[in-house]
């Protein structure tokens, strides 16, 4: 047993911390003895808060013990820590033949762990069930860690999914965990203060893919109470990849003494960017934020807690880079393989996934080659002469060579000639423009989204536009609300014009209008203020353009940090868009500006700068940008002038956004623009609230029908005081028409400005070709009155010829329209109003010829109703061939033109499934799912938390 391991345990020295007191000698059994017969005073005062900082229990005896550095024979292979000289080779060979190395040794580990059966029998006991995420996530019984019980407590509750394990050459350096349930937050919080926790490690978002992956187990703003413990939220940094989160906890029956402390605090890393299916597409970001994260942690401090959601794929990830990295520093030789068989035997499902598993080993050879890049202040300015280090550096940031299939649009035939050069966007991070309908290409334009300090699409680096993109570089600053442009080319006459409104010719297209406001002189660069002015209503975007054309060689070092204070601040109305930054061909120097900028921030947030990473996914996203190595020494000469003062951080900081669609900020593009995607429980509310106004709308329907059922006999009967013959008028319209009429009624809403969705059934079933039963009305959401139900036959229309001819008699008499079984193929209306028996003559199918006035009015009221519901229960099939038509356009229909359209959002996001009169259903079923409070998840977390 290690004598870390001896250190982790009871204060007496023996280990002996697994019951409420340490195992006593014979005389101070007897010395106990005699204190209770004069009550429990002696335990309570000498014992229950001295526990509260014990360590955790020893080892479970039958605990497997395996040297994990020692070479294993598996099957005919013997496999061993490789040196780091030749791990690279290593991995090239494990990739060979489609990954069949990899897809062995991961096979190797998974049998092995079947093999082991370790018990776990809390995770099952039917008191903790409930305490499990997922079913087949359990906590082994040998490793688990062991709640420390409360004064009071009547039963023994010590459980939590929760187990030790070990890091390089340190037992108990992690507690892996599962993502806390809404009904395990204070066991997690005693898990936290029992254990002198001080950094814990999030590798999840809390709505995944629509699913519920962790809940919010931290306060949202201020102070959150969970059990016994106290949590305050302190201050919150938010960068592009992940977040830091300062957290007070305090104990609450705790008395404050002087040997003691009732408050400490603790770090929360969350990172953000890990995607919702599979792993990162770059390993660079989680190198930083294992190592950032992992350093954190101070020395006197217990174990790292690092939880995903079941708390085995991604914290098995986590663990196992950051044993590799000290492994790395320490002993220059890796042994994935064998680490991980030994972890696997602490937590069950470590590294969940096979995808995982490669991504590891392509990580540490991306770790092995950048070596450390996080760099001080006196590292920046001594490496900025080292020629060969540069070189180096030079070499592996231009790594990546892109193929056809990378710049696919870029290299179109009717986009090449939007591109001035050799530098093209990447499909994964080009900017998309509203495409216009029928028009191939239309979304196209040589620009890249690039990651800041802050977010991931802090930036868009763009070319100088020419004469046949300039209206195509305004679009893209309407579409994605970017109120700051900063151009870094100088201009002439012929290839690099001016692409901006002079004062009396504004710059107009379909949908917007572009005006110049003023322009202003500073020492080194003009600014330009612009207005851009919706031409359907009366929304507008102000806009700052910042010229200057000497970047980066200005007057002197301090004029560099001025412009780019500059440009970071913020107007009154600021809609938190990207900044687009603009040269020549949309390199380097645009490049240079957006990493000098980030950079900035980072120094004064963490004192230390990244500039290889930043260099290397920059060239990534957008190949080509670095000509040469003297490219990067530029980065390292301007940050080596970085003033102290700058106050960056605080002018850039942003909060991370958990709000419900009652308190988000109207332009949802800004959190496309932030996180990539908008958040799943946003989505969803929104598209409940859409619901319920499709539901009133419904009843305000079912209203007017009633007012003018009342209503239409009086009207009739003073039209029409002479009685008529009666003949039963049969009509029916067909599918085409239907529609036609749909799409010609009259709205007070103009269709231009609302998603497709908005004008779509809220749920569409093909119909079946036989025949089809008259549905039945769903159940309503709430008791309203209904109107009386009546129903007017249909029949198909008339031919053209017939409709171009009056009647011979020139009227014809109806009957009383009574229900008819019919047998056809398309569903029978379920609420039609039916007029009164009266003198009515439709002349064609859409109702607009009639022999009388007063039958005109009724109709020319009932058709939109009618043509309503006919809509919805008729128009099925033909709804969903226009919902895949349309599609493109509902996913880049311009939000940002409307604060006011923010719950129309969700309806071109995610075409809505449920009917009105579904909105309880869908409510309780919401509320189910992100609640997940008593019921565990009844699905196997290989599938439902493939990565963690």
């Amino acid at each position: 047993m290690s004598g870390g391991a001896e250190k982790r345990r009871g204060s007496d020295g023996r280990g002996n911390a697994s019951s409420p007191m340490l195992a006593p000698t014979t005389s101070s059994q007897r010395l106990l003895r005699r204190k209770s017969q004069c009550g429990n005073w002696f335990t309570r005062k000498c014992f229950h808060a001295a526990y509260y900082y014990l360590d955790d229990p020893p080892h479970h005896p039958n605990a497997p013990q395996v040297d994990w550095e020692v070479p294993v024979k598996i099957g005919d292979e013997i496999r061993a820590a490789v040196p780091v000289n030749e791990f690279a080779k290593h991995v090239a060979s494990l990739h060979a033949d489609g990954d069949i190395g990899f897809s062995r040794e991961y096979e190797a580990i998974q049998n092995e762990c079947i093999s082991d059966d370790l018990p776990c029998e809390h995770s099952h006991h039917p008191e903790n069930k409930r305490k499990n995420r997922y079913l087949n996530i359990t906590a082994y019984d040998h490793s688990r860690v062991h709640l420390h019980p409360t004064p009071g407590q009547k039963k023994n509750l010590d459980y939590i999914n929760a187990n030790f394990i070990d890091g390089y050459q340190k037992a108990h350096a992690f507690i892996g965990t599962q993502g806390p349930l809404p009904d395990t937050f204070d066991c997690f919080w005693r898990m936290i203060w029992e254990q002198r926790v001080a950094i814990i490690v999030m590798i999840t978002n809390l709505v995944e893919r629509g699913r519920r992956k962790c809940d919010m187990y931290w306060p949202k703003d201020g102070v959150e109470t969970y059990g016994v413990i106290q949590v305050k939220l302190i201050e919150e940094e938010v960068m592009s990849t992940y977040t830091v989160r300062t957290l007070q906890i305090k104990h609450l029956k705790l008395k404050k003494k002087k040997q003691c402390n009732t408050e400490k605090l603790v770090y929360q890393y969350h990172y953000t960017n890990w995607p919702d299916h599979g792993t990162p597409d770059h390993p660079l970001p989680v190198l930083n934020f294992v190592k950032k994260s992992s350093a954190a942690n101070p020395a006197e401090a217990g174990p790292i807690v690092v939880h995903c959601s079941a708390g085995v794929g991604r914290t098995g990830t986590y663990i196992v880079l950051d044993a590799m990295l000290k492994q790395i520093q320490q002993k220059s030789i890796v042994n994935v393989f064998g680490f991980l068989r030994h972890i696997r035997a602490q937590r069950n499902f470590l590294v969940q996934t096979e995808e995982q598993y490669i991504f590891l080993h392509d990580a540490l050879v991306e770790a092995i080659a950048s070596g450390e890049t996080n760099l001080a202040s006196d590292q920046v300015e001594e490496l900025r002469n080292c020629t060969p280090y540069l070189e180096q550096q030079y070499k592996n940031i231009i790594q990546f060579q892109p193929k056809d299939i990378h710049i696919a649009s870029a290299m179109k035939q009717v986009n090449s000639i939007k591109n001035r050069g050799a530098i093209f966007p990447i499909e994964g991070s080009r900017v998309h423009l509203t495409p216009k309908p029928g028009e191939d290409g239309s979304d196209y334009i040589n620009a890249s989204w690039l990651h800041g300090f802050r977010r991931l699409r802090d930036f868009i680096v763009t070319q100088h536009p020419m004469a046949h993109t300039i209206k195509d570089f305004w679009q893209m600053v309407w579409d994605h609300n970017a109120q700051t442009v900063v151009l870094l080319s100088s201009l002439d006459d012929i290839n690099f014009a001016q692409f901006w409104p002079d004062e009396a010719t504004p710059i107009e297209s379909d949908h917007y209008r572009v005006k110049y406001l003023n322009k202003t002189n500073k020492s080194d660069y003009v600014t330009r203020d612009f207005v851009i002015q919706s031409i359907q209503d009366d929304y507008e975007l102000t806009v700052k353009m910042l010229h200057c054309p000497s970047w980066p060689e200005m007057s002197n070092p301090n004029s560099i940090y001025d412009f780019i204070v500059d440009v970071h601040e913020r107007c009154n109305d600021y809609r938190n868009g990207p900044i687009v930054i603009v040269d020549r061909y949309g390199g380097a120097q645009a490049c240079t500006f957006c990493a000098i900028s980030s950079l900035a921030i980072e120094m004064e947030y963490c004192s230390t700068a990244n500039v290889y990473q930043y260099a290397k996914l920059y060239h990534n996203k957008r190949p080509g940008v670095w000509t040469s190595s003297e490219d990067i020494r530029v980065i390292y000469n301007i940050l080596s002038f970085l003033p102290g003062n700058l106050n960056l951080l605080k002018r850039t900081a942003l909060r991370t956004e958990f709000e419900d669609v009652t308190t988000a900020t109207p332009d949802l593009y800004s959190k496309i623009c932030s996180n990539g995607n908008v958040p799943q429980h946003i989505i969803l509310q929104q598209q409940q609230l859409l619901q319920q106004q499709q539901y009133q709308q419904h009843q305000q329907q079912q209203q007017l029908q009633l007012q003018l059922q009342q209503q239409q006999p009086l009207a009739l009967a003073q039209a029409q005081p002479q009685p008529q013959p009666q003949t039963q008028i049969q009509t029916t319209r067909s599918h085409s028409e239907l529609n036609e009429t749909a799409s010609n009624t009259p709205s007070n809403t103009n269709p231009s400005l609302l998603p497709i969705s908005s004008l779509l059934p809220p749920t569409v079933v093909p119909t079946s070709n036989t025949s089809t039963p008259t549905p039945q009305p769903a159940p309503p959401i709430s008791p309203s009155p209904s109107p009386p139900t009546v129903q007017l036959k249909l029949q198909s229309p008339p031919s053209p010829s017939q409709r171009d001819m009056p009647s011979p008699s020139g009227t014809a008499t109806t009957g009383t329209a009574t229900p008819t079984p019919t047998s056809t193929s398309t569903p029978t209306p379920n609420i039609i109003p039916t007029a009164s028996p009266t003198n009515l003559t439709h002349t064609n199918a859409n109702f607009h010829t009639v022999t009388n006035n007063a039958a005109h009015l009724v109709n020319n009221e009932l058709t939109p109703m009618l043509d309503d519901l006919n809509f919805e229960q008729h128009q099925q099939q033909q709804m969903l061939a226009l919902m895949q038509q349309q599609t493109q356009l509902q996913q880049q229909y311009n939000m940002h033109h409307h604060n006011h359209n923010a719950n129309a959002v969700a309806g071109e996001l995610l075409t809505p499934t449920t009917t009105p009169d579904s909105t309880t259903t869908t409510t309780t079923n919401a509320t189910t799912m992100n609640n997940n409070v008593t019921t565990a998840a009844a699905t196997d977390a290989q599938n439902l938390d493939i990565v963690g």
